[in-house]
């Protein structure tokens, strides 16, 4: 999807609007049929994966812990494409302690770079929509550090479930910023047309289901532009 449909998608921005709980009504009812569908559909895709993956790592899944709706802590089920600790320390010393504290995974093998490549490590958390934890279309997963930042928008990331992908997933670059203003406007814009056409916009790119670019579970680029309402933090420098 290109940055045009930011544009119809614009809202005013201020203070933090009231967001309308749980989106819109038939929103669950949506995940459930797209996510059980597509999970149908790319059931074996996942299967290959994880056996190449288990075989490669020793580990086909891993879980992340994020923050969903209200606050509660959620288990959001990835594919592992990092090497074991002890082969990247041993390669690689310190830097494993710089890596970790970003967010970032040194990838595996050939699988693991092909699977991060292609945008397929997210593609598990279909099971976590599913499962209601997360919905098909929201804000980026947070940790509860990032969540923190997000100032008097916390209210409305706390008022919807994270999403797999997301109107930030349609806007070039990664500043923080950016990302808090995306859940803002997300929040007032949220309806099944918005989220057909997020959807089908994610599933042309490359990059479609898994990346969000690992969907909550990478690094963001430093905030460089003004706070986009009160009370908002930049993403500290690295």
């Amino acid at each position: 999807m290109d940055t045009g449909v930011l544009q119809v998608f614009a809202v005013p921005m201020g203070a933090a609007p009231e967001p309308r709980p749980g989106g819109y009504a038939g929103k669950r009812l949506l995940d459930i049929v797209l996510s059980a569908a597509l999970l149908i559909l790319c059931a074996p895709v996942i299967g290959a994966i994880w056996l190449l993956l288990r075989v490669e790592t020793g580990q086909g899944f891993a879980r992340r812990i994020r923050i969903g709706r209200g606050g509660a802590p959620i288990s959001c089920l990835v594919f592992h494409t990092a090497r074991p600790i002890r082969a990247v320390r041993s390669r690689q010393g310190d830097l494993w302690a710089r890596l970790g504290n970003t967010g970032a995974e040194p990838a595996a093998g050939r699988v693991g770079i092909w699977v991060r490549r292609l945008g397929l490590a997210g593609l598990p958390m279909l099971w976590t929509v599913l499962r209601g934890d997360m919905s098909l279309v929201g804000p980026r997963p947070a940790t509860r550090a990032e969540l923190a930042r997000y100032g008097l928008a916390r209210s409305v990331y706390l008022a919807m479930r994270p999403g797999l992908i997301g109107l930030a997933d349609a806007r070039p670059g990664g500043r923080f910023c950016d990302r808090v203003h995306d859940d803002l406007r997300y929040s007032q814009i949220a309806g099944p047309w918005v989220d057909l056409s997020l959807i089908a916009g994610a599933l042309t790119r490359r990059d479609a289901v898994g990346p969000r670019k690992a969907a909550g579970f990478g690094p963001m680029a430093p905030m460089t532009g003004p706070l986009p309402f009160p009370g908002a933090s930049p993403a500290p420098r690295r």
